[in-house]
Parts: structure tokens; sequence; C-alpha cells
């Protein structure tokens, strides 16, 4: 199914001046460094930026975030933060208006092997590869029954939280084995005295 049949598709807010942070700014702002290339949003210690720009859209709950300039990735907008949010125009928002279509199939589509060699295969070349609204909108992703795709879903949310674990039970190693030479060490220096 081409992405224009089951997405509307926009592009993010388009900014005169350079971004700068507003402390008390009323809109903020989702940057392509916030998106990992696993579809996670995670911000900095200051951020999100916050803005004092009018958007005329603001993001909509389950809009589908694609970073659009030199890399490719794709999250669902979910944050559960209260406030209006907008993304800068190197990303793209989609909004599906298919029933039969989940937001989050479409970002773990985006994501995956074979959607990353979709993009490759559309990509637009300047300075930095992109991929033009028109080619984004005629692009054929394959929509399995919604069943599949929650299967699908969950078990991209499975794995993701396994890595997660994975990665923080190495963490805690490595500070273990850390502290435990580190306390050798200090032995060492005792007994040489």
């Amino acid at each position: 199914m081409r992405v224009k049949d089951f997405c509307e598709i926009r592009i993010g807010h388009a900014f005169r001046e350079r971004l700068e942070n507003v402390p008390d700014g009323k809109m903020m702002v989702i940057q392509p460094k916030n998106i990992s290339s696993g579809g996670v949003v995670s911000f900095g210690p200051r951020e999100p930026l916050r803005t004092d720009a009018s958007v005329s859209r603001p993001l909509g709950r389950g809009d589908v975030l694609v970073v659009n300039r030199g890399r490719f990735a794709a999250t669902v907008f979910d944050l559960q933060e209260e406030g209006k949010w907008t993304v800068p125009s190197s990303i793209l928002v989609l909004s599906v208006k298919a029933a039969s279509v989940l937001p989050e199939y479409v970002a773990l589509y985006f994501n995956s092997v074979n959607g990353q060699l979709l993009f490759e295969r559309h990509y637009e070349q300047t300075t930095v590869p992109f991929v033009s609204t028109r080619n984004l909108a005629n692009m054929e992703v394959p929509i399995p029954s919604l069943k599949k795709q929650r299967a699908l879903i969950a078990f991209e949310k499975t794995s993701r939280d396994y890595a997660r674990l994975v990665n923080r039970k190495l963490d805690l190693r490595k500070q273990i084995l850390s502290h435990e030479l580190m306390n050798a060490e200090q032995s060492t220096k005792r007994r040489s005295r």
C-alpha cells in the first residue's frame, strides 16, 4: 500500500531563525537528534527545547515522525508531557488516517532493514540525502493484518526492552569490576607502606 493511501504527510515547522531555547516558551520542540535509529525519543539535560514560535499545526498523539535529512529514523509521538509540541522541517510528520494501519507499525517498518532499503531506493542526493514528500507518499509499504501488526509491535518492544536490560547488566558488571580493581589497588598501596 502506498504511504499516501494511509497517511497525510506534512513537513515540520520551518523556523525562520536559528532554533534557540526560550525557557518560558509555550511550544516544545523534538529535534532530529532526539530520535534514535531505534525509534526512541530521548532528551539531554536542558531539553526539550522550548520556543515561542507560533505553530499552526502542533503534533498530535499518534503522529509518525520521520527524520528526513542525512539519516532516516521514525518514531510515534506519544509523549505524556502536557503542552504543545512541534518538529523542525527536517522531520516529516505522517498522520495515519486508515483504521487498518497502526502508527507504531509504520515507525517499526521504517526503522527496519527493509524500511531503510526502501528509503535508500527513494532518497534524493544533494549535500545531504533526503526523501521528498512526493517520493515518501509513493513508497510502497507492506501492510499486514492488524493482528500481525500488533504482534510485530509487541515483538519489537520486547526486543528493545531486552537490549536495554542487557546493556544495563553490562554497565553494572563494569562498575563492579572497576570497584573491585580500585579496592585491590588501594589494598596494594597500603601493604607497600
